[in-house]
């Protein structure tokens, strides 16, 4: 049986996108997503500082889709899979970090990014 690492996010982006291209001239954007856990099941208030931050990647078309109509305060739904990145600082220290891969992003905010001036 194949392993998994599915998450689904629904929150709001903390800024706008940032695209770029890889060495191999694939499109890769980048975003982050904030996901407020201030309610109970019961729809009473936490705490007013209980939110998680996702660093989001979404790859060719759908992340070209990501920076064209998304922005700061966008809400989204996102959907992927979970990936571990690990390296040594200079210092042999060993580090890691967890990103979510889209697969899926739902765009739940009726708003646009703005043309940009040429």
């Amino acid at each position: 049986m194949k392993n998994l690492s599915y998450i689904i996010l629904d929150g709001n982006l903390t800024q706008d996108p940032d695209q770029k291209k890889t060495g191999t001239g694939k499109s890769v954007t980048g975003f982050t997503v904030a996901v407020n856990h201030n309610t109970n099941p019961q729809g009473e208030e936490k705490g007013a500082d209980d939110v998680s931050f996702f660093e989001v990647e979404a790859w060719e078309k759908l992340g070209e889709n990501c920076f064209e109509y998304l922005k700061k305060g966008s809400k989204v739904t996102v959907m992927g899979n979970l990936k571990q990145n690990r390296w040594k600082t200079n210092e042999g220290e060993s580090r890691s970090k967890v990103k979510v891969i889209a697969t899926t992003v739902r765009f739940d905010s009726q708003r646009r990014r703005e043309a940009k001036a040429a």
